[in-house]
């Protein structure tokens, strides 16, 4: 009997400990872009709800198999050129610009059709676009569970 009442707690603590690590758990993937412009960019993804990322150039976002987003690498001339180009073109409605991590990036569309980012890379020559045919909203859900960075 004094057996069993020391293993009853000791396996109500096993318990408890492996269903405390099942939480909040985040599964990433991540690829390191060797880039023209000298830069090794890394580019990672929350895979979550099954979210992936293609290790190719261009590289695509897909969920559960189906492509989301294409980006590609551009320069810093080619950033500022598609970021002039859409603040002053009619057809272009700007829906999003700012900071996410050590990026800066606009977000705009082109008649409700295509959604674009183009993101800068902070300290480099060398930045993201990224395009999106399925909505704004998958176009958003791609760009917030992307992580774009320089490898050190």
């Amino acid at each position: 009997m004094k057996k069993y009442i020391k293993f009853v707690p000791c396996l109500l603590m096993t318990v408890m400990l492996l269903f405390t690590g099942c939480g909040d758990s985040k599964t990433s993937l991540s690829y390191t872009y060797n880039v023209e412009t000298g830069d090794e960019v890394v580019i990672s993804i929350n895979t979550a709800d099954g979210y992936s990322l293609s290790s190719d150039v261009p590289f695509t976002i897909s969920k559960d198999k189906e492509e989301l987003s294409q980006g590609t690498f551009i320069t810093a001339e080619y950033y500022s050129a598609y970021v002039n180009s859409v603040k002053s073109d009619d057809n272009a409605k700007i829906i999003d610009e700012g900071t996410k991590g050590k990026c800066n990036y606009v977000m705009w569309n082109y008649n409700d059709s295509e959604y674009n980012y183009v993101i800068m890379i902070e300290g480099t020559n060398t930045g993201v676009l990224l395009g999106n045919n399925v909505s704004e909203k998958s176009a958003k859900e791609c760009f917030n569970r992307i992580e774009i960075s320089i490898k050190e």
